[in-house]
Formats: structure tokens, C-alpha cells, sequence
């Protein structure tokens, strides 16, 4: 009797863990699929509520990668219904993974986009810079968080912006990036300031780099 409760009893744990195994790989391949292949599908996706973003940190990134498709060329616009739904589905996507990982600055970029559609609030300055101080040195963090604050910049807080003046290093230290800050440069005044600024703390062969990239656009510093 007892070897036979032992057999049901290893039976019913194998049972319990191939359920939960199941379930994990379902919820990681999910977001794999559910979003679609095209914008249109991803919006109509995200609008039917906040997706489960999975388990590992890759399936995370591609749900946050729809609502940041999706949402970031819409700000400065008013939203529709449906596109006022992904704002709310994606709002709550990004707040989820940041009570689990603080420290996700995709996540907090991603809040960020959701809250830019209330101006410059504290809320969407303090997810801005959260998601600075945790990737400080990552272009393509750099790039996303500049794109966002740049229609704001003027009523940013000093502190903001001199936190977002790292973002500027870094973008200066690539082609493209040198491009973006450049065309910025050559047309407003308040945030040619702040490059400048930030730019004459850079190494001497960088400032160059960006003197060649301003006189590329036709405008001399």
C-alpha cells in the first residue's frame, strides 16, 4: 500500500510539472505570434487589453517593441478610441514589468511613451529618467529617449535636461546619431544650447565629428 501511494504520489507531481511547464512555454511563445505581422494587426491586438509579455526578458521586449511601434509616432496627436485603448493596454504592460524589474529601462522608455500623450507631466519626466539612469551608455536607448523628449525639451526641468545631455554624448559618437543631433542643431535654438553644452565636455575629436556634421547641413556653429 505504501509503494502504491508512493506511484500516485510521483504520478500526480510528473502531472503537476508537465502543466506548469506547458503553461510557462505557452506564455513564452505567445507573444512570438500574437501581434501580428503588420501594423494593423498589432494595433488591433494590443487594443483588446494588456498582452501577457511572457516569461524571458527577449518575449518582453518584442510586446514593448508593438506598443512602442505603435504609440510613439501618434504623440503630439489626439488619440482615437482604439488607439486610446493601446495606450491604456500598454500603460499597464510596462507598469507590470516594472513592479517585477525595477531596473527594465525598456520598460520604463515604454511608459514613458504612454504617459507623453499628458505633455511633460512628472510622471512621464521621472519614467524618462529612470529609463536614463538605467541604460546610461546604450545608443539605442539614447536615440529612443532623445526622439521622445525633443518635441518637450523646452519645458523640461534643467535637471532633465542636463541628465538627458548624457544621451547626447552618446548619440555624437555615431554617424546617424551625429546626423539627428545636427539637424537639431541647425534648427532649435533652445536645444543647440544644450548640445553645445554637453558637446564641449566630449573629447576634442568628437566635437570635430560634430562640427563636419553641422557644416553638412548648411549651418556653421
Amino acid at each position: 500500500m505504501t509503494r502504491a501511494w508512493g506511484l500516485w504520489l510521483s504520478l500526480i507531481v510528473a502531472v503537476a510539472l508537465f502543466a506548469g511547464s506547458a503553461t510557462a512555454a505557452y506564455r513564452e511563445i505567445v507573444p512570438y505570434f500574437a501581434g501580428g505581422d503588420n501594423a494593423r494587426e498589432k494595433l488591433d491586438f494590443l487594443a483588446t487589453g494588456a498582452p501577457d509579455p511572457g516569461l524571458s526578458l527577449q518575449a518582453q521586449r518584442l510586446i514593448l517593441d508593438d506598443c512602442v511601434a505603435t504609440l510613439l509616432p501618434l504623440v503630439g496627436t489626439a488619440l482615437n478610441d482604439e488607439t486610446a485603448k493601446v495606450r491604456v493596454s500598454c500603460q499597464s504592460l510596462a507598469g507590470g514589468l516594472l513592479r517585477d524589474a525595477p531596473l527594465f529601462s525598456y520598460a520604463w522608455f515604454g511608459l514613458a511613451v504612454t504617459q507623453a500623450f499628458d505633455g511633460a507631466s512628472a510622471d512621464f519626466q521621472h519614467s524618462l529618467a529612470q529609463s536614463q539612469l538605467t541604460t546610461a551608455n546604450q545608443w539605442a536607448m539614447a536615440s529612443l529617449r532623445l526622439a521622445l523628449a525633443y518635441p518637450f525639451w523646452s519645458t523640461l526641468p534643467p535637471e532633465l535636461q542636463s541628465q538627458l545631455g548624457a544621451d547626447i554624448v552618446v548619440l555624437a559618437h555615431s554617424g546617424p546619431g551625429r546626423e539627428w543631433l545636427a539637424q537639431r542643431y541647425a534648427g532649435n535654438p533652445d536645444f543647440r544650447e544644450d548640445i553645445t553644452a554637453n558637446l564641449e565636455k566630449a573629447p576634442p575629436n568628437l566635437q570635430r565629428a560634430f562640427v563636419r556634421a553641422v557644416s553638412s547641413q548648411g549651418t556653421g556653429s
